[in-house]
């Protein structure tokens, strides 16, 4: 890690950040859209990692699951009574489906609060960890563990599908790598992390001024 005065030495000197180093700068003074509800709350985490190349840790949902099965997701899940915050949530949620402790994580940051199709309001959180080593995926709700390496996000352009819900117009990124379809709020919360890593301007939705239903 570098300080923001060291970073900013790098840069004067055109000498390129590490990705962690872009990272925790990136996050440094970035401000989400964050909004709340008295409906129900759900946290997911962008696991990052770093060796053996900075990727991004994704999931396949099991195919007997009644919500989005066989889906490619972030783990994470809803927020439960003994939750002590919101990244405790998806700290929590996440050692429980791919099995890598909270310890694991360094948490960087937020990302903009989202809303699922069903109304459900989600937290991102993105968390760096050295490796993926040791993770297993919880059969009760996880098929299968990938990675995607972020150089395949920063230089793939996604597909963008409109789509109008919850009273305001949403466009829908789709990725596809090596046979994963990658698409939906996993996507738009990526494109939200791209943006801010490699200075994009893909359009994201704005949840805030969608109409949140009061479910729960």
């Amino acid at each position: 890690m570098c300080s923001a005065f060291f970073c900013a030495i790098l840069r004067a000197m055109n000498m390129p950040l590490k990705f962690d180093q872009r990272l925790k700068q990136g996050f440094a003074d970035y401000q989400p859209h964050t909004f709340s509800s008295d409906g129900l709350q759900a946290a997911v985490l962008v696991p990052l990692i770093l060796y053996p190349e900075p990727s991004v840790l994704l999931t396949v949902r099991a195919a007997h699951l009644n919500s989005h099965p066989g889906e490619v997701s972030f783990p994470g899940g809803m927020v439960e009574a003994i939750d002590r915050s919101l990244a405790h949530t998806a700290l929590r949620e996440t050692f429980e489906e791919i099995g890598l402790e909270p310890a694991r994580f360094e948490v960087i940051g937020a990302l903009s609060t989202t809303l699922s199709k069903n109304g459900v309001l989600v937290h991102p959180f993105v968390g760096l960890a050295e490796s993926a080593d040791g993770a297993q995926p919880s059969p009760d709700e996880i098929a299968e563990i990938f990675t995607v390496p972020w150089s395949f996000f920063a230089s793939q352009a996604p597909q963008m599908q409109v789509t109008h819900r919850h009273g305001i117009e949403i466009q829908i990124p789709h990725f596809h790598y090596q046979g994963k379809h990658i698409w939906g709020l996993t996507a738009m919360i990526l494109l939200e992390l791209i943006n801010l890593l490699e200075g994009s301007q893909w359009p994201t939705p704005d949840f805030a001024s969608a109409n949140v239903p009061v479910i729960g």
